[in-house]
């Protein structure tokens, strides 16, 4: 069974073929981030499995590293998924680090290695092109798009969307609003 929204599978040492119990294990912890309220311990079971499963198969292995700081694939597949997981389950950095079987510092400098920025710096970054795409593709609140996209509250996400985008959500809305995309509040059809 594949899950087409699950986006790594590597291939076994340089092959091919593709390992079916890491492929169902990541469908699962794949659905399993994607529920509002998944559970932490569910997750961390899940990858707990599949950090198992990667060393007694030598996976790891046959996967080449990108280079001697970067994440291997499996170890990236698991970061970002665990970074983009719903905010009410999203792990610290030191848990995603365990995860990926790292240190918190080794997982952070190889992190900033392959993206060019902190895992925090990325979650954040991640969290603002969630909110554009919400902005211009739903007619939510801007509060409602705040809580959906991780933020406390609607003036840090105010607060920290100005100081990245340079504009105020309202703004940059307005900009970008395409009259035959956001339906109408009312009655959810196009404007």
């Amino acid at each position: 069974m594949t899950n087409a929204g699950f986006p790594f599978n590597p291939p076994l040492h340089g092959g091919t073929e593709t390992d079916p119990v890491l492929e169902e294990l990541g469908s699962i912890l794949f659905d399993c981030l994607r529920l509002k309220r998944a559970s932490i311990e569910a997750t961390a079971y899940i990858l707990d499995a599949i950090r198992a499963h990667v060393l007694e198969t030598g996976l790891s292995e046959g996967l080449a590293l990108r280079t001697n700081r970067s994440l291997q694939p499996w170890q990236e597949f698991l970061a970002t998924g665990l970074l983009l997981s719903p905010t009410s389950n999203r792990p610290a950095i030191a848990i995603v680090a365990q995860a990926c079987g790292l240190t918190a510092t080794q997982f952070s400098r190889a992190f900033k290695a392959q993206f060019g920025q902190t895992p925090q710096r990325w979650r954040l970054a991640a969290q603002i092109e969630r909110a554009k795409s919400m902005m211009t593709e739903t007619s939510y609140s801007l509060t409602d798009i705040a809580v959906e996209c991780g933020f406390a509250e609607q003036s840090h996400f105010n607060h920290t969307f100005r100081k990245r985008v340079g504009c105020a959500p309202s703004t940059w809305r307005k900009q970008h609003a395409s009259t035959d995309s956001v339906p109408d509040a009312l009655d959810g059809t196009p404007a």
